[in-house]
């Protein structure tokens, strides 16, 4: 079974949300229809997360999410982000909370490379720019990178797609 995970921008303009959604299924579907059974890999945070993992489970694929502390559900500022959150847990397979009690960049951080750890391709939705410290999406990059995953680059500055293998070890 073919794991992907997902890390990602929070906010996202009207046009990359609809060019992250529409990576998020054919991707989803092209790893589908060469590895058979996958499982989607997410923290659900607004933005990129959610938007692949509402791709997997639209698919009919086997979502597993982690929760980076326990008031997650309060870094969901509207009643729309909170209900797309809610739904997506309710539809999960799986779900793992890490130990953390409050918000905090050691949280997600811990959550990213958990997520980086759990999969086998790691799509990063991503604007390309260096690391701005702990817990962001260039950070987790680096971090997969260095444990021997690819990485699947939907670069919402270019709208496209860029695919980086893991180097041989």
């Amino acid at each position: 079974m073919r794991r992907l995970g997902i890390v990602g921008h929070r906010e996202l303009d009207p046009d990359t949300t609809a060019f992250v959604a529409a990576q998020s299924i054919a991707l989803i579907d092209s790893e589908r229809a060469a590895c058979g059974d996958i499982v989607a890999v997410s923290a659900l945070a607004e933005g990129a997360d959610t938007l692949f993992a509402e791709a997997a489970v639209g698919l009919g694929v086997q979502l597993e999410i982690v929760r980076p502390f326990d008031s997650y559900e309060d870094d969901f500022p509207t009643e729309a982000s909170r209900s797309r959150y809610t739904a997506l847990v309710e539809a999960a397979q799986r779900e793992t909370r890490l130990s953390f009690v409050s918000c905090s960049l050691h949280a997600y951080e811990a959550a990213m490379r958990w997520i980086a750890d759990a999969c086998d391709l790691l799509v990063a939705v991503w604007d390309g720019s260096p690391p701005r410290g702990r817990g962001g999406t260039a950070a987790a990059i680096r971090y997969a990178e260095s444990i021997g995953r690819s990485v699947v680059h939907f670069d919402v500055v270019a709208h496209r797609v860029v695919r980086r293998e893991a180097a041989a070890r």
